[in-house]
């Protein structure tokens, strides 16, 4: 339990104590005054601004027992800014006056991982101020209380919030908090006892004087040794404030405060704990004005860079990374090369200057173009700093790029910063990247009183410029004076799984000193575990079993942990253990979770007039609908175009549907009373799941452990809502403005922090899913790490988008290519290396025999390293995994004399789920259109108004900018490159049909098995020979391979309608034709599959193909799901 939750727990007790004394807590500012009373506090309230306030909104005057509070707001308001104060007196902090500048009532308890909050962290005295914030609340109106309220009592939020004069958004917060999270036990009083350090640990924290490293290997206490080092500094007398300790994450810079604080709270309140990136944002917003910015720079989120960056596209003259359909991969790929190169201080000069060295000394034609890509990097590089400059914003890499490129240059600054610190201590530093060990030599100078820790072994963050370089250069380069130290006692794990990964790390690349460790628990008598199965999905049934096992033999859920490489694999294994009945602690990817899918189905409702999202909705308990019914709404939506959510405030007028499908409308329209579109999405979503609904209600209520997860959930996504949007990065609907940024954040991989759980969590009775990346820090008792096969770990190396130019990277001895592969695979290492040593008392790995076509699956070669110190055994299971339910059969029938469209078979192809709501629900939608798809849709109107009227290439031009007007791109800031880009891919298509004849086009239908499907040519024209040319025209780019089945049939329909005809398909965004053909057997193939398409939609299958590519883009990505019960017919 951290300070902020035993905070909490004090604040509640007292609230229950002022009950027992017979004071109402109804009357917020009565129930404040009566505690302070009962401490012979004396409350005044003062003009607000009053000189005895010195700038302040409250303020405790310890010695003369008076709290002073400014008499504004309402009575909640005073009361909260007096409990404020109370609990700086209840937790000890009467030494001096204390005063609160700025409060916050309805502040969460964790920051939401997403944008500045992830870099921002609070200082020591911050860290106070917030927990005194949230012992006010818990102390006025306690979780259990509120609780209580809501669930026993029945009442609203917006009812407990008029009862005690309190706001909304305090309450809901309040409910959130009480309702949504798992209560934390209080344990036990007793204090933890003193921390004797052993001789090696003592030596370190001893040292001063020259810089010191100190290796540290998985479980030997360099945490402690740490703080014990810090202790002592302050034992002799050294100033806090002389003393910076950095770290790689907010979470660890809290923990250490946390720590020291528990015996040095006002030393610690003095320090500087945090992280490089922290500290860097402290010196921008400090010399913002020399660094020439005109303001404070605000930090630019990725999100908004690629939109910056799509927007400048068109007029970089781009090649190699041209992209004139959708060009976000691409920037996302370059984005990331930018970031790496400002791990390695290279700005754009430097990058350009690198890559033209790179193209000077090219000797072959590969080497040649990796320049000019690199090249292309620096030309985009340049025009993003131009563009975040006139936005007056920084990224992430530039928090220390900036700060490192300003103090080399300012000689007396850097000075100045060395004067300031005596002693530097540094956490993890194998995962500290070069420009973070640039700042910290100008920091420290030669390094005096340097002392950092790290294990070269458990370098995992390469991703992040980190590399175990770090570790081996720091005695050597860095700060050549340096002496090195290290521990060898393991207090973590046993001795055969000391012994399985010590083994381990004898080979590993990334080696620095001995690997070796003695155990502090020695032998247990149980070697490591390695289970092969039959098949990848016996895994799951023989890694369930083996779970339950554990927790038969004494081992809780809780204790055990199941660790993974990536995110996808743990998805479908937290599925996989819930259908096994295992109880799993897993959020996975938030936005992709059904109750969180259920949250913005119902905000659509407010802007989206086809009602999609009651696609979702009608399967919640309140608003139930049948199938039938759904299909008759949204028949009727789609006809009648309503506007917006009018349609639910009155359903009488939809005819067809059932009296309880009237019934659920009705309730659904009477949810969305006094609810605007113009809400902010936090507001609109407590006040459905606190005052509309007992959504929230029913979950507290649940002991099931999937039912907990989905409270966490839903509190996570609330914490990201709330600060979601801003006026700062976007404008239109806010609940547009949040579906589209949601879609972002999951297109560019930005979204995986928010999948982190909080702290309360950690009491839910459940088997532990996280990355291997995520367990670093952490133990278990129990570890099970499956996928051990080839090509799963170590993963296969798959070169960068964007190669860095030689020379970049610090310690770079060979090409770049060759040595980010070498860095892959000690990456890899290392990540087996940090996932065995979590073990503490049984260590299981698994792997399958066979892969799904039976072909052999050779086992992980890191498991051969290791194969005399563990156990290896062949498991059969002895059951199947059941189905997921998103994979059963629907009972849709499709009329007998269905015609199909083949591109809508195509679209089943891609995804069967998909082809549901567009085709047989229709449920609307679209993808959002960026300015690049809306120049397309005006080449697409150029190219059709040419088909159907013809025009001079005269007209051309003038034709464009009247399709671009119309998409709404005439007053773009690039309109000139997009009209010139439009007229070219115009002009192709014109050109191409110059020496022939138009043709009629019409429909063609294919007779496939009986079945009838239409193909619907673009264009048709005939050759001056006679011959027919059958054309699809698209306007972006040509794939390497098109092989689908809407080819297929396309290539099918032409032959059969005209056997002599060229059949061909126009790239615009290329300017090329290509003749589309396949091979006999491959038309056979795809023959083949067009039936068994049909075949499975009259099956009523339509399973989702989940990919984390396609699907944030897909416009029914927010109602996929399971649908109403019921059965249709469509005809």
């Amino acid at each position: 339990m951290d300070s902020i939750e035993s905070a909490r727990q004090i604040a509640s007790d007292l609230h229950l104590k002022a009950i027992g004394r017979g004071v109402s807590p109804w009357n917020s500012l009565k129930f404040a005054i009566a505690e302070a009373d009962r401490r012979d506090y004396d409350v005044e309230a003062v003009a607000a601004g009053a000189t005895v306030l010195n700038g302040s909104k409250a303020t405790l005057i310890a010695d003369e027992y008076l709290i002073l509070h400014e008499n504004s707001g309402t009575e909640f308001q005073k009361a909260f800014l007096i409990a404020h104060e109370i609990g700086h007196i209840e937790l000890g902090d009467t030494k001096d006056n204390v005063s609160v500048e700025e409060i916050d009532p309805a502040r969460t308890i964790e920051a939401s991982p997403i944008g500045i909050d992830r870099v921002v962290d609070y200082s020591a005295q911050q860290r106070r101020e917030v927990q005194m914030d949230l012992f006010a609340r818990e102390f006025l109106l306690p979780r259990t209380w509120v609780k209580k309220l809501h669930v026993d009592d029945g009442l609203t939020a917006t009812e407990i919030a008029e009862k005690l004069d309190a706001p909304y958004e305090v309450v809901a917060q309040q409910l959130l908090d009480a309702l949504l999270l798992p209560a934390v036990n209080p344990g036990t009083k007793e204090g933890k006892s003193e921390v004797i350090l052993n001789e090696q640990q003592k030596h370190a924290a001893d040292h001063r004087g020259k810089p010191y490293l100190l290796e540290a290997g998985p479980g030997t206490g360099k945490t402690q040794t740490l703080v014990k080092r810090v202790e002592g500094l302050l034992d002799e007398g050294v100033d806090p404030r002389r003393i910076l300790i950095l770290t790689f994450s907010n979470k660890a810079a809290g923990e250490m405060a946390e720590r020291l604080a528990s015996k040095n709270k006002e030393a610690v309140a003095s320090m500087w704990i945090g992280t490089f990136h922290a500290f860097g944002l402290d010196l921008v917003r400090r010399f913002y004005s020399e660094l020439g910015f005109e303001k404070e720079p605000r930090l630019l989120e990725r999100t908004e860079a690629v939109e910056a960056l799509e927007d400048e596209f068109p007029r970089l003259g781009l090649e190699h990374f041209r992209n004139l359909y959708d060009p976000t991969e691409h920037i996302t790929n370059l984005l990331s090369a930018i970031s790496r190169a400002k791990d390695e201080v290279v700005d754009h000069r430097d990058y350009f200057r690198l890559a033209q060295e790179m193209l000077d000394s090219a000797d072959t034609e590969e080497s040649k173009t990796a320049a000019l890509k690199a090249k292309e990097v620096a030309t985009v590089y340049e025009a993003y700093e131009r563009l975040k400059r006139a936005k007056g914003c920084i990224d992430f890499g530039d928090l220390v790029l900036l700060p490192v490129k300003f103090l080399e240059n300012n000689v007396e600054l850097f000075k100045h910063f060395q004067s300031l610190y005596d002693h530097v201590l540094v956490d993890e530093y194998q995962d500290v990247n070069r420009s973070s060990i640039r700042l910290l030599m100008l920091l420290c100078g030669e390094g005096e009183n340097l002392w950092a820790v790290g294990d070269a072994r458990q370098s995992i963050y390469r991703f992040r410029g980190a590399s175990s370089v770090s570790m081996s250069r720091y005695c050597t380069q860095d700060f050549p004076t340096a002496l090195q130290g290290r521990l060898k006692i393991n207090y973590r794990s046993s001795e055969e799984i000391i012994r399985a990964y010590s083994k381990f790390a004898f080979d590993m690349s990334a080696n620095i000193g001995s690997p070796e460790l003695i155990a502090d628990r020695g032998e247990t008598g149980c070697l490591p575990e390695f289970k092969v199965v039959e098949k990848a999905d016996d895994q799951a049934v023989v890694l369930a079993e083996t779970i339950k096992g554990m927790q038969e033999s004494g081992y809780s859920y809780r204790d055990q942990a199941v660790l993974c490489s990536g995110n996808e694999r743990l998805s479908q294994l937290a599925e996989q253990l819930e259908l096994l009945g295992v109880p799993v602690l897993y959020l996975g990817s938030l936005f992709e979770r059904e109750e969180v899918k259920d949250m913005f189905s119902f905000l659509s409702l407010l802007t989206d007039s086809w009602g999609s999202g009651l696609v979702r909705i009608g399967r919640w308990p309140e608003f139930e609908l049948s199938l039938e019914d759904l299909d008759v709404i949204l028949n009727h939506l789609r006809t009648e175009r309503c506007e917006d959510k009018g349609w639910l405030l009155d359903s009488q007028d939809i005819t067809g549907i059932s009296s309880s499908g009237k019934e659920a409308l009705s309730k659904l329209g009477r949810t969305f009373e006094g609810i605007d579109k113009t809400d902010h999405p936090w507001k609109v979503l407590a006040t459905l799941i606190f005052d509309k609904t007992r959504i929230a209600a029913r979950l507290s209520s649940s002991e099931v452990v999937s039912d907990k997860n989905r409270s966490i959930a839903i509190w996570q996504l609330m914490n990201f809502v709330r600060t979601a949007i801003s006026a700062e990065t976007a404008s239109g609907l806010p609940v547009t403005r949040l579906l589209e940024r949601v879609r972002r954040l999951l297109r560019l991989g930005d979204d995986k922090d928010l999948r982190q759980l909080p702290a309360s969590a950690q009491s839910i009775d459940a088997v532990r899913l996280m990355t291997m990346h995520g367990a670093k820090g952490l133990e278990f008792k129990v570890v099970h790490l499956p996928g051990m096969s080839q090509g799963t770990l170590p993963r296969t190396y798959q070169k960068p988008a964007c190669e860095p130019p030689f020379g970049m990277i610090t310690g770079e001895d060979d090409t770049s290519v060759t040595m980010l592969k070498a860095e892959h695979e000690k990456e890899q290492e290392c990540l087996f290396y940090v996932s065995m040593s979590r073990a503490q008392d049984k260590l299981f790995m698994y792997a399958p025999a066979k892969k799904s076509n039976n072909s052999q699956w050779k086992h992980s070669p890191f498991i051969s390293r290791i194969q005399d110190k563990v156990r290896t055994s062949n498991v059969v299971e002895t059951y199947n995994l059941p189905r997921i339910d998103l994979d059963t059969d629907m009972d849709i029938a499709v009329d007998r004399d269905f015609i199909f469209e083949s591109n809508h078979l195509g679209l089943y192809q891609q995804c069967p789920r998909r082809y549901l709501y567009t085709h047989l629900l229709k449920t609307g939608g679209k993808r959002t259109k960026t300015s690049y798809v809306k120049l397309h849709d005006a080449v697409r109107f150029v190219v059709q108004r040419h088909m159907e009227e013809g025009f001079d290439e005269s007209e051309l031009k003038s034709v464009v900018e009247s399709a671009l007007a119309i998409n709404g791109l005439s007053e773009h800031g690039y309109i000139k490159e997009f009209t010139d880009l439009a007229c070219s891919m115009s002009n192709y298509f014109v050109s191409s049909r110059k020496s022939m004849e138009k043709a009629t086009i019409s429909p063609i239908t294919l007779e496939l098995g009986g079945e009838k499907v239409i193909v619907r040519p673009d264009d048709i024209l005939s050759e001056p020979s006679g011959r027919k040319v059958v054309r699809r025209i698209r306007t972006g780019h040509a794939r390497k391979k098109d092989d689908s089945v809407g080819t297929a049939a396309f290539i099918l329909a032409s032959e059969q309608a005209y056997p002599s005809a060229k059949v061909e398909t126009l790239y615009l965004a290329d300017e090329l034709t290509s003749e589309s053909s396949l091979t006999a057997k491959v038309l056979s193939n795809r023959k083949k599959t067009l039936i068994d398409i049909i075949t499975q939609i009259r099956l009523g299958q339509f399973p989702a193909k989940r990919s984390s590519r396609s699907c944030p883009s897909c416009p029914a990505f927010f109602i996929c799901g399971m649908v109403p019960s019921g059965s249709i017919k469509k005809s």
